[in-house]
């Protein structure tokens, strides 16, 4: 189904790319406009404040963002987070410009014809590669998977968790990905007896030198998992620099922080990294907490996502005719394993109907799903979607509560205007 349906919904303008961009650029413009006469306490108090200048070696927001779709709402500017809603993913596989954005610290320009990429640790020989030699070296392999960041949903969370406010469908995409698998460094390095962890490094950093280097580790069985790549591509062309430019991690079905960007070095442990990445942030309870609850001493780190799905059609508070068809369109997905089903309701949870499924793609891509639903009275309606994965797991109403604000996965709603 076409994304856009132009004749079944309103749309709201959508800001130019020269809009949309200059949204960085503060809003000293607007007060240089038609400020005569307005006292010297108020402009003191109304002014922007600059932002700091962006650092040697880094690429400013705005020109990051040139290259999103206006769509895009900001989160935060350091770190650089931003996200599209649901509406905006109708998409069999996400394009680069539609792909979320999630820094942990700054977006580094960096050169692939100087970066280099070292395996070392418990191997038998350490190994480091160019750009070009890594891909001469190994078979290129390209799947499309799921990347999720942690954080997405939070803002749905009640009471709010600290943190990024994600939007409940936003932090999400599905592109494809060219690289070679992980394993096969692994197998060419010589993994030692006792290696149970990998961990990867990029290459970003912060704006003081004292910023944690970001370094976070997978166990040996997702490392080795065939579908864990060193990616140097997205979709039809090389990795954009915010997404990782020149090689990035990709630990699909897993929360977004398990796929270091900007990689430069893969060490083989004995256990777990620990570090600000592993053991401050991106870990959830080992069993449930009441909501305001502190971070139990027995947390465990974030992996695999669980069982979630987002209606991408109709947007909210689209029009549609009593009588005509609302062909709802919808993806699901879960970080291991299949979807088994989708339901969708039309009366908030009263009765379900299944969905159609479309055929399944590769392992970890998000699956498409439809359904055609005729109202037959004028009015606001509403639909919910859930979907159950093949182990038989089922999307909450609302998600357990946790501390940091991880894995959102409660069901997704949606309203829409059905006019006589």
């Amino acid at each position: 189904m076409n994304q856009d349906h132009k004749n079944n919904r309103r749309t709201s303008p959508q800001p130019t790319r020269r809009e949309f961009v200059t949204r960085f650029a503060g809003a000293g413009a607007v007060f240089a406009l038609g400020n005569a006469g307005l006292p010297r306490e108020l402009l003191a108090q109304t002014a922007p404040v600059s932002a700091p200048p962006d650092p040697a070696g880094t690429l400013s927001n705005a020109k990051v963002m040139s290259e999103k779709v206006p769509a895009f709402a900001p989160h935060s500017d350091r770190p650089l987070t931003w996200s599209i809603p649901a509406d905006q993913h109708n998409y069999a596989v996400t394009p680069s410009d539609r792909m979320f954005v999630r820094n942990n610290l700054l977006t580094p320009d960096l050169d692939a014809g100087n970066h280099r990429l070292t395996v070392m640790g418990l191997v038998d020989k350490e190994l480091s590669f160019s750009v070009d030699e890594l891909k001469r070296a190994f078979p290129a392999v390209t799947t499309q998977a799921m990347l999720e960041c942690a954080g997405s949903g939070r803002g749905a969370f009640a009471p709010r968790p600290s943190g990024t406010p994600w939007l409940p469908t936003g932090g999400m995409g599905c592109p494809t990905w060219t690289g070679v698998r992980l394993r096969d460094l692994l197998q060419a390095a010589g993994v030692k007896q006792g290696a149970v962890h990998v961990a990867g490094q990029g290459g970003d950093f912060g704006v003081v030198a004292t910023a944690a280097p970001v370094i976070r580790s997978i166990p040996m069985p997702k490392a080795m998992e065939e579908h864990t790549l060193i990616a140097w591509g997205m979709n039809d062309g090389p990795l954009p620099k915010v997404h990782g430019f020149p090689l990035r991690l990709v630990a699909p079905g897993w929360v977004g922080s398990a796929s270091t960007k900007w990689l430069h070095t893969l060490t083989v442990l004995d256990a777990p990294f620990k570090g600000t990445y592993m053991d401050g942030s991106y870990r959830i309870p080992r069993i449930p907490v009441k909501p305001g609850d502190r971070m139990p001493p027995d947390a465990v780190v974030a992996e695999a996502w669980p069982v979630k799905s987002m209606i991408t059609f109709p947007a909210p508070n689209a029009i549609f005719k009593v009588g005509g068809a609302v062909p709802v369109e919808g993806r699901a997905w879960v970080g291991e394993g299949w979807i088994d089903r989708v339901e969708l309701s039309f009366n908030e949870g009263a009765s379900w109907q299944r969905a159609t499924l479309a055929a399944a793609g590769d392992k970890y891509a998000w699956r498409a799903f439809s359904y055609r639903f005729v109202p037959k009275s004028a009015g606001y309606a509403t639909v919910l979607a859930r979907a159950t994965d093949d182990k038989g797991n089922v999307q909450p109403i609302v998600s357990a509560w946790n501390p940091l604000g991880y894995f959102w996965n409660g069901f997704h709603r949606v309203g829409f205007v059905v006019e006589a």
